[in-house]
C-alpha cells in the first residue's frame, strides 16, 4: 500500500531529483482522477486510487488507504492553519 511522507518545509523536498529526468505537469495536464473504492482494502476499509495520464500516453495509477490520504491532508492543514 502506498504511504505518504508529508514534507511540511519546502526547502527539504526532492533534492534527489536534481540529477533525474522529471515530468512536470503544468496547466495543460489532464485532471488527476481519484476513485474511492468502498471495501477496496483487504481489511474492508475504503481505498483510494489516483490516475495520472503522462504526456507520452503512459498512465500511472497509485492506490492507498483513505485513512493514509486523510492523515496527510490533516497534517498539512494543521501545519498551515487551513
Amino acid at each position: 500500500m502506498l504511504t505518504f511522507d508529508t514534507i511540511l518545509e519546502p526547502e527539504e523536498h526532492w533534492d534527489d531529483l536534481l540529477d533525474k529526468e522529471v515530468i512536470y505537469f503544468g496547466d495543460e495536464a489532464s485532471p488527476i482522477e481519484i476513485v474511492a473504492m468502498p471495501k477496496g482494502m483487504a481489511s474492508g476499509r475504503t481505498s483510494i486510487s489516483m490516475r495520472l495520464d503522462l504526456p507520452d500516453g503512459r498512465v500511472v495509477i497509485v492506490e492507498t488507504a483513505l485513512s493514509e490520504l486523510a492523515n496527510a491532508v490533516q497534517k498539512i492543514q494543521a501545519h498551515f492553519g487551513e
